[in-house]
């Protein structure tokens, strides 16, 4: 890997990570103020506007990442003209997409109570906190949120991390205080836009001072919109399916089951996505580095990268996937002060579990998918995992509650996603057999299994108080299951060269 991808690749790891460490902790914090001072519905109204307005971004309808990927060759090509009409361009569409946001979103206000089953708090307007949220999800598109496209392309996301972790510290830190000393959920909801402000102001500032001569002017021909249009279409569908695997969830279980059922399982949902935001904030660090290596080196030296980020990733997300296995109900009894009205059934514990395993398997693959543009060539895979989990979250969700849920998503993960896309990457880029690529994961599969299971029956053994087990059972999962790994790795293909490619990092 050349030294520029080398140091960019190692400076948007590094603040990537930084960021994901503050955006765990601090709404860590401020999650655990809301269920013990206000209580769970609270949380569960928190999780169930999110969701929608997750659903509302899908106006989205990718033409960031559309951008992002016509962006790569004026960027490694030095094209400042091209640049601009692309940022210009992006800036136009931007403005568009928050007034159809805006419009829908206010559309969606008088259904609000249908989508909670039960009660709700009294002392609450619902519509005006929902209007909190909606002008929280609006204000970016409407301001500097295009520069931050413009330097993710740049290999430059160390930049936007640092400013999303310094503004995100600075506004958690006052609604700690405001939640500790007035206990007032509205002035909370209050502080989410001035944060979304700030960050995206503080963008065009750094962005002005780094890249002075890229501004948002010009036109682009004809043939570079087609594009994009092509690629946004694929990739719009493509968000439906991961909208229809994340946001739905919440918004089936507060429909069926209430408020109460969301809180709790989005308290799980948070800790599984806290980890898997640490896997794809090094994705990300790493995304503009693979797609200028797929302009400029061969399909070979991509195929042979393409093996070792994989294995990496796989190993740490079977070590990820042990922890939560073996920590996940300790870590809950203690945070719910014991409170088993909070915590899942172990089967659904561990199902969360396989459904941070199983989405994992799609890291390295998603790389290359985004670096070579192949949206458009897997929008019926996106397609059918949208419509899929959307109806088997329907229908088992109702007979199964949270059971079928995870049980629906983890299908549809597995058949639609990791499967079906990556037979598109070996095919359209690759172009040679992936029997090599499957027979990997079912040899990880296996041995993240047996090393699970190992580690868990230590785990078991220990039998002191909540704070000090789990803290022993801690220190026993961050040392066990890597030695288990090497021992079974060692001998593993892509172990030695993965080892000396970590020296030259």
């Amino acid at each position: 890997m050349p030294e520029s991808r080398i140091k960019n690749s190692k400076r948007n790891i590094v603040s990537g990570l930084i960021k994901q460490t503050v955006s765990i902790v601090l709404p860590f914090i401020i999650r655990t103020i809301i269920l013990y001072t206000l209580g769970a519905e609270y949380q569960g109204l928190s999780g169930l506007f999110s969701s929608i307005l997750q659903v509302l971004n899908l106006t989205d309808l990718g033409f960031t990442s559309a951008v992002i990927y016509v962006l790569y060759k004026p960027v490694a090509e030095g094209d400042e003209e091209e640049i601009c009409a692309l940022i210009n361009y992006l800036k136009i569409i931007y403005r568009f997409i928050g007034l159809l946001i805006l419009i829908i979103g206010l559309m969606l206000m008088p259904f609000l109570p249908s989508l909670i089953s039960g009660s709700y708090p009294s002392n609450i307007n619902i519509y005006l906190l929902y209007l909190a949220y909606l002008f929280n999800a609006v204000n970016s598109y409407f301001l500097f949120a295009y520069k931050s496209a413009l330097l993710t392309a740049m290999q430059r996301n160390d930049l936007v991390d640092h400013t999303y972790t310094v503004i995100l510290t600075i506004i958690r830190l006052i609604q700690v205080i405001v939640l500790l000393y007035t206990k007032n959920y509205y002035y909370y909801a209050f502080l989410l836009p001035v944060a979304t402000i700030s960050n995206n102001v503080l963008l065009e500032v750094i962005s002005k001072k780094y890249f002075p001569t890229i501004r948002p002017v010009g036109k682009i021909d004809a043939a570079r919109k087609a594009l994009i249009n092509k690629q946004v279409k694929a990739i719009f569908i493509g968000k439906m399916g991961d909208i229809a695997r994340n946001s739905f969830d919440n918004i089936i279980l507060s429909s069926f089951l209430g408020l109460a059922a969301v809180a709790v399982y989005d308290n799980y949902f948070y800790i599984y996505s806290a980890v898997y935001g640490t896997m794809t904030a090094i994705g990300r660090a790493l995304q503009a580095s693979v797609g200028n290596s797929v302009l400029k080196e061969s399909v070979q030296k991509n195929y042979n990268d393409f093996f070792k980020l994989d294995f990496i990733f796989m190993w740490v997300a079977g070590w990820c996937s042990i922890c939560m296995f073996c920590l996940y109900q300790p870590f809950m009894l203690l945070w719910m002060k014991g409170n088993t009205e909070m915590i899942l059934s172990f089967p659904d514990m561990l199902l969360f579990c396989v459904y941070f395993y199983t989405i994992n398997m799609n890291n390295t693959r998603n790389l290359y998918i985004e670096g070579n543009g192949l949206y458009w060539h897997c929008r019926f895979w996106y397609i059918l995992e949208a419509a899929g989990n959307l109806c088997l979250n329907v229908i088992l969700g109702y007979f199964f509650g949270v059971t079928g849920v995870l049980s629906a998503t983890i299908f549809t993960i597995v058949i639609f996603n990791f499967i079906a896309r990556t037979n598109v990457l070996f095919r359209y880029f690759f172009k040679r057999s992936k029997s090599d690529f499957y027979m990997s994961h079912i040899y990880f599969i296996i041995v993240t299994i047996a090393n699970g299971c190992f580690t868990y029956i230590l785990c078991s053994l220990i039998t002191c108080s909540q704070v000090t087990g789990l803290i022993m059972r801690g220190m026993l999962c961050f040392i066990v299951p890597n030695i288990f790994y090497i021992v079974l790795y060692v001998r593993y293909k892509e172990f030695r060269p993965v080892l000396n490619w970590i020296k030259q990092l």
